[in-house]
């Protein structure tokens, strides 16, 4: 794809710059859990998404508290069937979304409150991360949210409390107020994409 673009309508023609694209949706989340996670869209090439592909549905990682507060995957299972199967769903009176009726439902306290949207917001955010070394620290956190998270190219490693789960292009993570980190186990950067909601609204 070109820098430049033409998009042509009725009575105009509207040159679009692909750059000025990539600074609107750039943006950062290194500062708010150290970790070594950055967000950008620099250096990303249409290519990579070929990887994604949905012959079975689309696959859906939901995690959750067990009954000892430790953060595990709840679900993994593929979603299809319709013209547009419902992944996930929260409600004002089920904040959390559907899941198992033992699990705990208390919301814990964030300890990254810059990655959060304003109550009754929500953020969109691209993520790229670089890949990660062996003995690199990893950027363990939590948020007062519920985040949608897409992958888009490479591979990735989602690690909680009690397990890890390799994610794979166009497989989607519902964190669910959870303490979690992620692991770039390849050579290249990995992109995903990510919709926090908060988990409080506003009354």
């Amino acid at each position: 794809m070109s820098n430049d673009q033409e998009e042509t309508t009725s009575d105009r023609s509207i040159k679009v710059d692909s750059v000025d694209r990539r600074t609107v949706l750039t943006g950062s989340l290194s500062a708010a859990i150290g970790s070594g996670i950055f967000a950008g869209i620099a250096g990303l090439e249409a290519s990579s998404f070929s990887e994604i592909e949905f012959p079975n549905g689309m696959r859906r990682i939901v995690t959750g508290h067990d009954a000892d507060g430790q953060s595990y995957v709840v679900s993994d299972e593929r979603i299809s069937g319709g013209t547009f199967p419902n992944l996930f769903r929260t409600t004002n009176d089920d904040p959390f979304g559907p899941g198992p009726e033992t699990m705990p439902r208390e919301l814990r306290p964030t300890d990254s409150p810059r990655l959060e949207p304003t109550v009754g917001g929500a953020n969109f955010v691209f993520v790229a991360l670089p890949p990660t070394s062996p003995d690199a620290p990893l950027g363990w956190h939590r948020t007062e949210t519920v985040d949608i998270n897409v992958l888009l190219s490479g591979e990735l490693i989602l690690v909680l409390d009690t397990e890890e789960v390799t994610v794979y292009p166009g497989d989607a993570v519902i964190q669910r107020n959870t303490m979690h980190a992620w692991k770039n186990p390849t050579n290249t950067p990995v992109h995903w994409v990510a919709v926090l909601v908060p988990i409080r609204q506003k009354s």
